[in-house]
């Protein structure tokens, strides 16, 4: 007996939702793609602490799309780090 799947259709807005880092001058074609907010601003943190070691700041954008092809260049948050080390997010 052959098996069958179900196709069920999903409206828009049960999309999945992901972020996408850029990271300085990054390409959109180039962010890195998370599936949380938590975890994109976690490895923007490793990048930045890794560079202040050694003297140099640098601050990157974060993008919600439901895909690569969907993210577009205005961001929807800048992020950098403050004088203490600390993550700042600011929305846009």
């Amino acid at each position: 007996m052959p098996l069958t799947i179900p196709i069920v259709a999903c409206k828009e807005s049960n999309m999945s939702k992901y972020w996408f880092l850029r990271i300085g001058m990054d390409a959109v074609e180039e962010a890195l793609r998370f599936t949380s907010k938590r975890d994109a601003v976690a490895e923007y943190r490793r990048v930045a602490n890794e560079l202040a070691q050694y003297g140099q700041a640098i601050d990157a954008s974060l993008h919600t799309a439901p895909s690569r092809a969907e993210v577009v260049e205005y961001p929807d948050f800048v992020l950098s780090l403050n004088e203490n080390g600390k993550v700042v997010t600011e929305q846009t």
